[in-house]
């Protein structure tokens, strides 16, 4: 299996840090040291306040240099490899390299995450953070930033009607206000913990995408947080470990390109259990 890893975090939060979720890769790496691993790493030393002057020009570089990555991978690699973040706006150059390596195809997007990350860069700094990680999908369906949606060939690479969100929970009204707007699938945070709910829902979901191809974005603050406390922006009432697994192994089909894991951040694991919650949801989607 090749791993692709990604050690960046500066694209989350208001205020970045440079001891979070660029961690990630570097901790899993530990946990499967003897798979073939391509690591990239941000081309320029943190700091703080350049970062926070403008936080999409800072993002874009390490979008393109993503970006050159995955188009460089040939196809028995794109379908075979798992890739780990780094914080979620990485998923933007991902999803939008491996789309353009399918240009004839739909691909979906199965995004499981506590967040939406819908935002435009302009609503997000308004509502929220302004930061890159609250905007990676709306710039897959086409709207933000000029520069991201100049990368590569397809201008909106997402369609609307292949997004599904599972176990999203916390949101700013411009995004929710989005999603009604325009029908896209999410499910009913009421819900989130009913373990048949999730299986039908997860069901639904892959008879929507009727055959199409799809990738799964993995956020690990979508996991309740009195089990799994490593990350940065954890969220109350999540899906438990148990019910995730569940998923997951319902959307591991042959229809699946390939798997996200981003946010994972080490050092806020306050039970000392992380590792071996991360490397047992990895396995799951390790072809």
């Amino acid at each position: 299996m090749l791993f692709i890893g990604v050690n960046y975090g500066r694209g989350a939060q208001k205020h970045p840090i440079d001891d979070g979720c660029e961690k990630a890769p570097l901790t899993i790496q530990s946990l499967y040291n003897t798979d073939r691993w391509i690591m990239l790493y941000p081309q320029s030393p943190f700091n703080q306040l350049e970062i926070e002057k403008d936080r999409f020009s800072e993002n874009f570089i390490i979008q393109k240099q993503t970006y050159d990555l995955i188009k460089s991978l040939n196809k028995d690699e794109i379908e075979n490899h798992i890739f780990i973040g780094g914080d979620h706006s990485l998923n933007f150059a991902h999803f939008k390299a491996i789309k353009d390596s399918y240009p004839n195809e739909e691909i979906g997007l199965i995004y499981i995450d506590a967040h939406l990350d819908i935002h435009t860069p302009q609503s997000s700094k308004e509502e929220a953070s302004g930061s890159p990680h609250g905007t990676n999908v709306r710039h897959l369906l086409g709207q933000g930033d000029s520069r991201y949606l100049q990368l590569g060939t397809s201008t909106s690479p997402l369609k609307k009607e292949n997004l599904f969100y599972i176990g999203t929970r916390s949101y700013e009204p411009s995004e929710i206000n989005y999603i009604n707007e325009n029908n896209i699938f999410i499910t009913n945070k009421e819900k989130i913990n009913d373990i048949n709910y999730l299986l039908q829902t997860t069901k639904d979901i892959l008879t929507k995408l009727n055959g199409k191809k799809y990738i799964i974005s993995f956020d690990f603050d979508v996991i309740t947080p009195t089990e799994f406390s490593a990350v940065q922006v954890p969220e109350t009432n999540g899906i438990s470990i148990k019910n995730i697994i569940e998923i997951l192994k319902l959307l591991n089909t042959k229809n699946l390109i390939c798997s996200e894991f981003l946010e994972y951040a080490p050092k806020f694991d306050k039970y000392n259990t992380s590792k071996d919650i991360v490397k047992t949801i990895i396995d799951i989607m390790k072809k």
